[in-house]
């Protein structure tokens, strides 16, 4: 049975795309397509497959707090299905995130779970520490020294401010197991209301709890994993910013890289809203009003959207959706895995009930 609510939002990307041809012009985009470089088009997706490198080895060195030798090819596996369903699921870039821990404790049989989860926390905090450096310079350097209007540097800036305060609370809640306790006994209260059988598993989530924030206060301890993880972090955005760089010159205009960085930067928060997956819509609309502004061209702006956003989006959602369909049998236990574990935890908790009666 074919699924409506997964295809209408990838459908409405696709007509979107024909959208902005259109108001570039169907023969000015194909004159643009055709004169481009294709060395430098090349050059754009070596640097999108570095950048995919690079999002799966800053998790290595953090999952090796848990096990000595960590396949490689199983970390790039895992982060390409966690990439996948962020992709296909408009959640703020986190609806993958339970996928590829399920995947990488399975294959390299590590466990508990939440101690894994702490690795994939630990990753997406180190990874926003460069990301939020550059959103700040971008914003700074474009008020300096290019002639924007306060109103878009004040939209910038509070994109920024909402992107670091939603940061911090999520850093809190990892270093406090308090508001960790506090936050799954909300959860558990709410879905109570509809399950009276989720309050048996509340020392579960709580023993959870407690795993999780005893993992993530030794990761911190381990500066030599802390500093890998950031280098590779810092070497991912990087090639990040140089794709877009090298679309934008495939299409005879070089524009300087830290123009690139804010753009992108400021796209890729508009796109943390969970609007559509993988930001479709926004993030297109955002990169082409924002690179219209700094003066690049109506129609070179269209045109590098829509090259730039085949090859982060498209070709990376095709990429990432082959290799997650080979490994759809292990995710269809994850499931049944949970329900488990569920059912060994009331059965190793049943006898103490019946001493305390």
């Amino acid at each position: 049975m074919v699924n409506y609510k997964t295809i209408l939002p990838f459908a409405a990307g696709i007509i979107l795309i024909f959208v902005f041809i259109h108001f570039v012009g169907y023969n000015e985009f194909v004159t643009l397509i055709k004169r481009s470089n294709p060395l430098y088009l090349g050059l754009a997706f070596v640097f999108q497959l570095l950048n995919l490198f690079f999002e799966a080895y800053k998790w290595k060195p953090l999952l090796e707090s848990l096990k000595t030798k960590v396949s490689m090819k199983n970390v790039f596996i895992s982060t390409m299905v966690g990439i996948f369903f962020n992709n296909v699921t408009p959640s703020a870039k986190t609806g993958g995130e339970p996928m590829k821990t399920f995947l990488i404790s399975k294959d390299e049989e590590i466990g508990p779970i939440e101690n894994v989860f702490a690795t994939v926390t630990t990753d997406r905090l180190v990874e926003s520490l460069p990301f939020f450096v550059l959103a700040i310079f971008s914003v700074m350097y474009v008020n300096l020294f290019y002639n924007v209007g306060w109103g878009t540097i004040a939209l910038l800036s509070f994109v920024i401010i909402i992107y670091v305060f939603v940061l911090l609370v999520a850093t809190y809640i990892c270093f406090n197991k308090k508001a960790g306790e506090k936050i799954v006994f909300k959860v558990l209260r709410i879905v109570g209301k509809f399950s009276k059988r989720i309050n048996k598993y509340e020392d579960l989530a709580l023993s959870m709890v407690e795993n999780f924030h005893k993992q993530f206060q030794l990761i911190l301890k381990s500066r030599n994993v802390l500093y890998k993880s950031l280098a590779a972090s810092i070497v991912m955005w990087a090639c990040w910013i140089l794709r877009t760089y090298f679309v934008f010159l495939a299409l005879g205009k070089p524009l300087n890289p830290l123009l690139v960085a804010l753009v992108s930067t400021i796209s890729l928060l508009i796109g943390l809203l969970p609007l559509l997956p993988g930001g479709l819509g926004s993030i297109e609309v955002t990169m082409t009003v924002l690179y219209a502004s700094l003066k690049v061209g109506k129609n070179i702006a269209l045109t590098a959207t829509i090259l730039d956003r085949i090859i982060s989006f498209w070709f990376v959602l095709v990429f990432a959706g082959i290799i997650t369909s080979y490994n759809l049998p292990k995710l269809k236990s994850m499931k049944s895995e949970a329900k488990s574990r569920m059912i060994s935890h009331n059965e190793e908790n049943e006898p103490n009930k019946q001493i305390n009666i």
